[in-house]
């Protein structure tokens, strides 16, 4: 399937659109009606009230992506991305597609559009607005969703707490770099470019870059500022990801008793100490004499 084939019809599709939002069909009138003056009617080839589904190829913006994460080639990403929004200068939010799904996609534009989307992809990138996100190199940050399935395929970008300071960062939110309790950890944080970061939890007694081990890792999406770290996920994330955690890092040790509990002797054991019979004393007492 040819690329400019693709791009062509694409195109075309796009201009249908365009030269059909003026002319409604009867039977959307009322739809129109509802969008007037909020946003414009979204237009899925055939689809009116449907957000389209755009293969996103804004190379020079997906470059920067790669760059500035640091994304393995072991990642299939050029050709994996699409937006549900027509307007690439306003693009809000990134979704990822799998091989099968980009064929369908890439079917469905050949055929005209003919399949009526409303969902696909995985949320994975997602526009930071903020005055210092806008000054950041790269302006698009990682969504919780698409996290996992990123995190084993970046480079850059990306921090292994202590226990204690994963736990600090979803107590408190935001920590400046020298109030870190790993003093190592505030400055690799403060050697960060500035934009989104991802913070992995270090588990004890594995390397920072140890992935043989069969454990999922826990990582939040974060936000390296100008002097501080960030979290990025909701305060109910928060809270759950702090129970999990808190559940992980018991040990042991934790999990005894207090005190020490006796030991309990087996069924017939009663009547031994050190390996040793007690034999009961069997001398019956004399009955007492009458005067």
């Amino acid at each position: 399937m040819g690329e400019a084939s693709l791009d062509a019809n694409q195109n075309k599709v796009n201009e249908e659109n365009e030269n059909q939002e003026t002319r409604p069909s009867p039977d959307v009138k009322d739809d129109a009606k509802i969008v007037a003056g909020k946003r414009k009617l979204q237009i899925q080839g055939r689809w009116r009230g449907v957000d389209p589904v755009i293969f996103y190829k804004d190379e020079a913006v997906v470059g920067r992506i790669m760059e500035f994460y640091g994304i393995k080639d072991s990642l299939p990403f050029k050709g994996h991305l699409i937006t549900r929004n027509n307007d690439m200068n306003h693009v809000k939010r990134i979704y990822y597609i799998s091989n099968s799904v980009k064929e369908v996609l890439e079917l469905n534009f050949l055929a005209g559009q003919q399949l009526k989307i409303a969902s696909v992809g995985l949320k994975m990138f997602e526009r930071q607005t903020s005055k210092e996100g806008a000054s950041a190199p790269c302006l698009f940050r990682i969504s919780s969703e698409g996290l996992p399935l990123i995190l084993p395929h970046i480079t850059k970008q990306i921090l292994y707490a202590s226990a204690v300071d994963f736990k600090h960062l979803l107590q408190y939110k935001s920590i400046k770099f020298p109030d870190f309790v790993d003093p190592d950890f505030g400055q690799k944080a403060s050697e960060l470019m500035l934009g989104c970061c991802v913070v992995v939890l270090k588990r004890e007694g594995q390397a920072p870059s140890d992935s043989s081990q069969d454990v999922t890792p826990i990582a939040i999406g974060c936000w390296r500022g100008r002097t501080n770290i960030s979290v990025m996920v909701t305060a109910i994330d928060c809270q759950e990801l702090l129970e999990r955690v808190s559940m992980l890092l018991l040990t042991k040790e934790d999990l005894k008793p207090e005190g020490n509990n006796p030991t309990i002797p087996e069924a017939g054991e009663e009547g031994k100490v050190n390996g040793s019979d007690i034999k009961e004393d069997s001398t019956e007492m004399a009955p007492e004499t009458l005067d």
